[in-house]
């Protein structure tokens, strides 16, 4: 089975010295697949490109996946995992220059937006790039890296993701008193893994389901991902 990586999104996929995926993320994987007995290899792709290969059967499993409509044309998916939260980075110093507390805002002061290239940031973004003129306020990129480099050298204004993971990625880069967490959040969704049609088959997705509820109800999950883990019945 072949699970896809990133390289830089901490806490919850990275490569280590090593060149070997970890991250909690990766961890709750490892777990998930180690109870139904499956083997499995971690894949470094950037984001765009691990789309594209899902869809082609190239990579079986994509994590850290938000269930859209468009995507169940060529993928399955798991039950959530845990929560995402998508709000805004700037750079130190900023967030009182910047009063956003909507999209019209960006628009209102002129600013641009970095986000990962063809990441999911959910409804209200998503209308916001459908605007014909939205690509004069959004700057993609391939990697959370190279949007950290956009914004401490002023490329862009804000940087688009889960706040949290960009604050750690811009601690490991040496640049964490550059930025500062913007309080305008976009909203909070679950996530899942994300299974290529060409290579998952239903009832696997089943068995793979079970496993994710079982390790979502023990302790070391809650320990895994604290305030980011769902709600259990």
């Amino acid at each position: 089975m072949t699970i896809r990586a990133s390289e830089a999104y901490e806490p919850f996929s990275i490569k280590d010295v090593n060149g070997t995926a970890v991250g909690i993320d990766n961890l709750f994987m490892a777990r998930v697949m180690d109870a139904i007995g499956c083997k499995f290899r971690f894949v470094f792709r950037p984001w765009k490109r691990s789309l594209l290969e899902v869809r082609e059967g190239e990579i079986d499993i994509l994590p850290s996946a938000s269930l859209t409509q468009e995507r169940l044309e060529y993928a399955l998916f798991s039950a959530p995992y845990r929560n995402d939260v998508t709000g805004f980075v700037v750079r130190h110093g900023d967030v009182r220059a910047f009063n956003v507390t909507s999209l019209d805002d960006v628009v209102k002061y002129d600013l641009r937006i970095g986000r990962v290239r063809s990441a999911y940031r959910g409804e209200v973004f998503e209308r916001f790039l459908a605007r014909s003129d939205s690509a004069k306020y959004v700057v993609d990129y391939s990697i959370a890296p190279h949007g950290l480099n956009l914004l401490v050298n002023g490329r862009i204004d804000m940087m688009l993701g889960m706040p949290l993971a960009s604050i750690a990625q811009a601690e490991k880069m040496g640049v964490g008193d550059l930025v500062e967490i913007h309080p305008f959040m976009l909203g909070k969704e679950p996530v899942r893994l994300m299974y290529s049609r060409k290579t998952i088959a239903p009832e696997l997705v089943r068995l793979l389901d079970a496993a994710i509820k079982q390790e979502v109800s023990s302790a070391r999950y809650q320990q895994l991902y604290g305030p980011q883990a769902i709600e259990t019945q």
